[in-house]
């Protein structure tokens, strides 16, 4: 005896999907030209430059 695809039913799992809008506001053109007044840059920088320590003959020579 077969069962067809569609008679199985789904079950409700309580989960609600919520899609973000694909809208995106326009900017003026002041804004667009000269760049936002407000923003903040919050990168951090990677690579950190680290001191190298000299030898104490390399030290010598310099003097």
């Amino acid at each position: 005896m077969c069962i067809p695809h569609g008679s199985g039913g789904k079950k409700d799992s309580g989960y609600i999907d919520i899609k973000p809008k694909k809208h995106v506001e326009k900017v003026s053109q002041e804004v667009f030209e000269k760049g936002d007044p407000n923003f903040v840059d919050e990168r951090k920088n990677v690579y950190k430059k680290t001191e190298v320590k000299k030898s104490f003959l390399s030290s010598l020579l310099d003097d």
